[in-house]
Parts: C-alpha cells; structure tokens; sequence
C-alpha cells in the first residue's frame, strides 16, 4: 500500500480527491490530511508518507514554499492546483506529476502509477546496494546507481563529487561524465561515508580522495579533480578539516 497524505485548503478539493482515490486506486492508503502548509509538516513528520498529493496556493505557506522546507524530499509529490503557471518550478522541485483541477481520473490514474514506479525503483536499489554491501564478506567497489532507465553499476572510487538535485542527485565522473539518479543525496551519504566521502555543504558530497586543494574561508572551498570548487559549509568546516588530518 502507498501510504498517502492530501493537503488542499479546500475541503472539497480533499473530499474529492479521496473519493477518487478510495473508489480508483486500491494501491492508495490515506493516512492523513492537512488544510495548510504547517499542519501537512507536522502530519509528514508523524506518518512518513510514500506520497502527497499538495495544492500550491494556500495562505501562509504555498506548497512550494513548504517542499524547500525539506533539505530533501523523502516522498514522492503530485502538485493538484487550478494554476498552471507553476509547473516548470515544480518539476525542478521533483514532482512527479503536476494535475490541473478539475482533476480527471485517466490523469490522477496516470500520476500514481508514475509514483508506484519510482516507489518501487528506490525499494529495488536499496535491496540491490544490501547485497552488494555484503557481498559475501568481501569489500564491495561498485554501487547500483537507479537512473530514470533502469540501473548503472559505477565503482566509487570514479566518482568525484554528488549534487543534491532534490529528489534527485547528480553524480560526477572522473572524465566529465554525469550520471543523474533518482535517489536523495542522503542516501548516497549513508552508503558511501564509510568509504571517505563527506557531506561539506547541504547540495554536496564530495570524494575525499578527488580533492585538489583547499582555500580557507568562513568555511573555505575545496577544488576537485576535475576543476570544480565546492563552497565548505560554516557548520561542517571544523569536521571536514578534522577529516583531513590537519
């Protein structure tokens, strides 16, 4: 079941979008609904959502303003508003989908099985990075990478740095290639921090082995290998210069 939160200011706005769902999509699980920005966080917080369905205009807080609350976005999205000026900002943002009211069922259908995929892609490479981990006692170089086609298989000692891209994260290569997966950089940062990669900033975790050089600063900048420089944040600076060995 994917668990599921509705937030719309508009009771009838949430009243039909359920009814659609509990008569529809069997796979849905409402488990909470919010009439504005700050009651769907605290809903969020309390039952770890699989999926939101968010409206964009609502008083104090818009979705959109509520969604970069998040340092990253631990569920899947589908905006539902009668706007349609917003969706270029709420695919950069990693919606899955952006439904224009009023809603049609061959759309909402359309939106959640989007949303099941990408569901089940995460739940497939966390299960196949499990194994790789393990691999039998042995130390493992490769990690399974989900792209938007399938899976790429990348030794970590390749990667130079990896960018938060909201619900995604863009991974650098030695060579310049770039490969974009559909997991949170926090992801990233629990499998690789054994192997001294190291979450400078909110948007980066770089190789510590690809460092070219360091320029002290508020929290100074670090250049890769490839030439890119990375701002160090004030919070981490401390830690990172610890991970040096200065």
């Amino acid at each position: 079941m994917i668990r599921t939160i509705l937030v719309d200011d508009e009771s009838k706005g949430r009243l039909y979008l359920r009814q659609l769902c509990e008569k529809n999509l069997p796979q849905i699980k409402i488990v909470g609904e919010a009439g504005n920005a700050a009651e769907a966080l605290s809903l969020i917080e309390m039952e770890k959502p699989d999926l939101v369905f968010l409206d964009i205009e609502m008083p104090a807080m818009t979705g959109m303003e509520m969604l970069r609350q998040f340092q990253e976005i631990p569920f899947e999205v589908v905006f539902v508003t009668a706007f349609n000026r917003y969706a270029a900002e709420a695919f950069r943002l990693g919606a899955v989908d952006y439904l224009l009211k009023p809603l049609s069922l061959s759309d909402l259908q359309q939106a959640v099985e989007r949303a099941t995929k990408n569901l089940a892609m995460k739940n497939n490479s966390r299960q196949l990075v499990q194994v790789l981990s393990k691999n039998y006692g042995q130390p493992f170089t490769k990690i399974t990478i989900p792209t938007l086609n399938g899976f790429e298989f990348i030794d970590f000692k390749d990667i130079v740095y990896l960018q938060s891209e909201s619900n995604y994260t863009s991974i650098r290569l030695l060579g310049g290639k770039m490969v974009m997966a559909t997991r949170t950089l926090g992801d990233f940062e629990e499998m690789l921090e054994p192997y001294r990669f190291f979450r400078v900033h909110k948007s980066y975790l770089i190789n510590m082995a690809h460092i070219r050089k360091y320029v002290k600063g508020e929290g100074g900048t670090v250049t890769m290998e490839d030439g890119t420089e990375i701002d160090v944040s004030r919070r981490r600076k401390e830690e990172f210069l610890a991970s040096l060995k200065l």
